[in-house]
């Protein structure tokens, strides 16, 4: 089943089946707006057929509601969501990311860079829907959706089957009983999206022939225009280069891989700063609600000279988060210049990591070491 709402630059993909005609493999649908263009895909899906929705990036504004219940029931046929976004605004009213909604409604997302990367991120997306039985999201942007270039088509595949629906009210009926218990299993579900794009073949690491220790982070399109940057500089042997192609959940351990072996990265993206958003310079530790400081030579060894670090851990201390230090890891207290006090109920200090954990969770359900707080009223960070 294909089903869109037309709108630049998503247009010419439903356009494209049209004229194509498919041969009986698929039905088409132009549907009166992007809420039931979602809607019709997501029946489709939820019956055991696989399915394509085409809108632009403003359109899944409309489709959100069900789009995010989709996600909770799972589709077992597998949903490919198109999303065209437009930056630089070429024929929309705003420039919004959908990699945020990815993030949000919890979607596995692909961002192709080439016509080539279109077709097989297509057909991996679909894969991977199937397989986990959830909405999968194809992001496109403008330079992508209009660019033209050459294709290697592989056999058609045979038609696949209907995946058989089974009544199941546990799931497929998303009130507050059910949605809870769904959520949990989600989490499940995106932790096996993760070790999938740990492997997948679209988030690759180019190697100089020249050893560096000067990386670049980039995804979507931004890998062709930082293409044409290093070719035009001569740079393309001087520095490493990690290629995400499967955005969404990030492969973080083949990221810290790539950062350990780097002393200096930039990372380079099309839209919002979302790949940087994990990382200590970049954000807020209001954001978290705890703190574990990884005890081990090597560890303490690299933080105590990362500024960010310790301003990370005195924010940390003077919102009254429960702070883990196991072992060694107390000698950040020092270089923060915090006080190593024994009776404070979120500072927890013990001989290992595994002593930590007991003691940790209970300091985290409380939020908040209110006690703290009369020490930190004039407390600079």
């Amino acid at each position: 089943m294909v089903s869109c709402y037309p709108g630049t630059p998503s247009s010419e993909v439903p356009d494209t089946f049209h004229r194509l005609g498919g041969e009986g493999r698929y039905r088409l649908e132009y549907s009166v707006n992007e809420k039931v263009a979602l809607e019709v895909a997501a029946g489709a899906a939820l019956g055991g057929a696989m399915s394509l929705v085409t809108m632009k990036h403003v359109g899944v504004n409309v489709a959100a509601d069900p789009l995010f219940t989709s996600v909770y029931t799972g589709l077992p046929g597998g949903m490919v969501l198109l999303t065209a976004d437009d930056p630089g605004c070429h024929s929309s009213q705003n420039e919004q990311d959908n990699r945020t909604y990815a993030r949000f409604a919890l979607l596995p997302c692909f961002e192709p860079a080439s016509a080539q990367e279109a077709k097989d991120m297509t057909r991996e997306a679909f894969r991977l829907a199937r397989e986990l039985q959830q909405p999968v999201m194809l992001r496109t942007t403008t330079r992508v959706s209009h660019m033209r270039g050459a294709v290697d088509f592989d056999d058609l595949p045979a038609t696949q089957p209907k995946v058989e629906f089974k009544r199941d009210p546990s799931r497929f009926v998303p009130v507050p009983a059910v949605a809870r218990k769904r959520h949990q299993i989600l989490d499940g579900i995106i932790e096996k999206a993760r070790q999938f794009a740990e492997s997948s073949r679209f988030n690759t690491v180019r190697e100089p022939q020249t050893p560096t220790r000067l990386g670049i982070i980039t995804s979507g399109v931004a890998r062709n225009y930082l293409a044409d940057a290093l070719a035009a500089g001569g740079w393309e042997d001087r520095v490493r280069v990690l290629e995400l192609g499967m955005t969404w959940p990030l492969p973080e351990e083949k990221i810290c891989t790539f950062l350990n072996q780097c002393k200096r990265v930039l990372v380079l993206e099309e839209g919002e700063d979302l790949l940087v958003d994990g990382s200590l310079a970049a954000n807020l530790s209001v954001l978290f609600d705890s703190v574990i400081v990884p005890e081990g030579a090597q560890s303490i060894q690299t933080l105590l000279t990362d500024g960010d670090a310790k301003y990370h851990l005195r924010q940390a201390y003077r919102h009254l988060k429960a702070i883990g230090l196991p072992g060694n890891a107390k000698a950040m207290l020092e270089a923060a210049s915090l006080p190593q006090d024994m009776d404070d109920a979120g500072l927890l200090m013990p001989k290992d990591t595994k002593s930590l954990m007991p003691t940790f969770i209970t300091a985290m359900k409380q939020h908040r070491v209110w006690s703290r707080e009369p020490k930190t009223l004039d407390f600079g960070a």
